[in-house]
Parts: C-alpha cells; sequence; structure tokens
C-alpha cells in the first residue's frame, strides 16, 4: 500500500476535489437552481468530510491499520452518505419540478 504514503495520492485527492466543485457549478447551472453561498458552504464542508473520510480510509491502510481504515471507512462512510443525501435535499429545496435542461418546440 505504498500508493497512500506518496504524495500522489494527496495530489490525485486534491484534482478530484476541484473537479467535484467545478461540477457542482455546472450541475447548478444547468437545471437552473439558486445556489447562495450558504448552500455552497454547506456543500463545502460535506466536501471536506468525505474528503477527511478518504484520507483516513487511505492513511490507515497505509499504516498498516486496516482494522482501523475498515472500521472508520465503514463510520465516516454512513455519516458521509447521510449527510450527503440531506445535503441533496436541502439543494433541490426550492427547485421547480422539470426545471433544466428542457428541449421545447417551436
Amino acid at each position: 500500500m505504498q500508493i497512500f504514503n506518496s504524495g500522489l495520492f494527496w495530489f490525485i485527492e486534491g484534482i478530484l476535489f476541484v473537479f467535484v466543485v467545478l461540477g457542482m457549478g455546472a450541475w447548478a447551472r444547468d437545471r437552473g437552481l439558486r445556489v447562495p453561498v450558504w448552500k455552497w458552504g454547506l456543500f463545502m464542508i460535506w466536501l471536506l468530510l468525505a474528503g477527511f473520510t478518504i484520507a483516513f480510509v487511505g492513511t490507515s491502510f497505509g499504516e498498516g491499520e486496516s482494522v482501523a481504515g475498515t472500521r472508520g471507512g465503514l463510520l465516516f462512510g454512513a455519516i458521509t452518505i447521510i449527510a450527503g443525501v440531506g445535503l441533496w435535499r436541502v439543494l433541490l429545496a426550492g427547485a421547480e419540478p422539470g426545471g433544466g435542461d428542457v428541449v421545447s418546440e417551436a
């Protein structure tokens, strides 16, 4: 598990972080959602939680603590998924049904 001890792992995680933030902006624009600053803040907090979960598991496996990595991954993973579902509902609150990329026939 040498990959978790190298800077390459953290570099890849940083690249994925940037892609997720850019993707969130594009996703919101495509659907015509208003995303105020506080929703971006919640999204960033969730993204940090998800990054922490990945980092915890990666670091634990890299240090040879596979039991801690597995248990922590299950615990933090469950918390991250539950928080993600809640965030999804908050982000879509107030969205108009059928909004987004709609092709209309003229």
